[in-house]
């Protein structure tokens, strides 16, 4: 059995890291030139330079060899490449893969998530989610964390939590998949207006105000799509809102912080060099306000990635106006 880890960012680098501990780990690239240099350096040195890669880490182009039925791939891509990444494992004839997605997003005009999207295309595919509070680059210096696998197939959980068993990244199990999918998508909205607060020179009585206000917002859209309530408030819910929002090392954070010191959207996402997910699921969001929901934090979050927003005088609106 190998675990096959598509994309080679830096979350995917990262897993493969991690499971290689106890697996022999493919690192799937975009391109052969990508795995030359990784494998060559031992090192991922655009997406995660400084963390060396153990020998049992072998990088190649995506597709080179053959997944067996017992082999595991985890899909560590945008989102937004998720239809595309399909179409690719269909046409390479896998009809059951064991398929562990660690992307994070909804589908704009569909507002599907990525198992409904991946079950569009191969029917039969095992699936399961990984997500929870990881911020890559603490676990990849080897900090422990805590995770949620979410699959409707118990049995499968019980086989990757054997076969991705670690001394790093430990394990809960949950049936809601959606559930936790949304979770994961819709955290990254709250971060965003932290990292505006951040980048403005707000401190922690403006932080603490943020999360408690973007947790209400949160709970209203998860309870719109009829999510479990212990999956608002658990790991991958709450835990997971608060240590985006706090880290500095989050993607949403720092594209937030970039935007209130003066960056345009293009500009700070080139900055931050990685996908900022919080961006494209803003605009998803916000076809809700159109049902009624009021979202004035979220509302502000999409006024300013649009250039609409007077951030300080808004901001302070929604927070210290209006009830929380």
């Amino acid at each position: 059995m190998k675990v096959y880890v598509l994309g080679a960012g830096n979350w995917g680098t990262t897993l493969a890291t991690v499971f290689a501990e106890k697996n022999q780990i493919v690192l799937w690239t975009n391109t052969t030139e990508e795995a030359d240099q990784i494998n060559k350096d031992r090192e991922n040195r655009q997406f995660l330079p400084g963390i060396m890669l153990p020998d049992n880490i072998s990088a190649e182009k995506k597709y080179n060899s053959r997944l067996n039925s017992d082999d595991i791939l985890i899909v560590s891509v945008p989102s937004r490449k998720v239809h595309e990444i399909c179409e690719e494992i269909k046409a390479q004839g896998y009809t059951q893969p064991i398929y562990v997605n660690v992307s994070k997003g909804v589908e704009h005009k569909s507002l599907k998530t990525i198992h409904e999207i991946v079950k569009d295309f191969i029917p039969k595919v095992h699936f399961a989610n990984l997500s929870g509070p990881t911020i890559a680059r603490e676990i990849a210096e080897g900090l422990p964390a805590k995770a949620v696998l979410a699959s409707d197939d118990i049995e499968l959980l019980f086989y990757l939590q054997k076969e991705l068993a670690n001394s790093r990244l430990f394990f809960e199990f949950s049936t809601d998949v959606k559930g936790i999918e949304l979770a994961a998508s819709l955290k990254g909205l709250i971060a965003i207006a932290i990292g505006i607060a951040d980048g403005l020179g707000y401190k922690t009585n403006i932080f603490g105000l943020l999360m408690t206000k973007g947790l209400s917002e949160f709970y209203k859209l998860m309870k719109f799509f009829n999510v479990n309530p212990k999956t608002v408030y658990g790991i991958a819910g709450m835990g997971d809102l608060i240590t985006t929002c706090l880290s500095e090392n989050s993607r949403n954070r720092q594209f937030g912080k970039l935007l209130a010191q003066g960056l345009d959207v293009d500009s700070a996402l080139q900055k931050v060099g990685m996908e900022v997910e919080g961006v494209s699921m803003a605009k998803t969001v916000m076809k809700l306000t159109r049902l009624n929901i009021s979202l004035p934090l979220i509302s502000f979050v999409v006024d300013t990635i649009n250039g609409e927003a007077d951030l300080r005088k808004d901001l302070e609106e929604v927070l210290l106006k209006m009830p929380v």
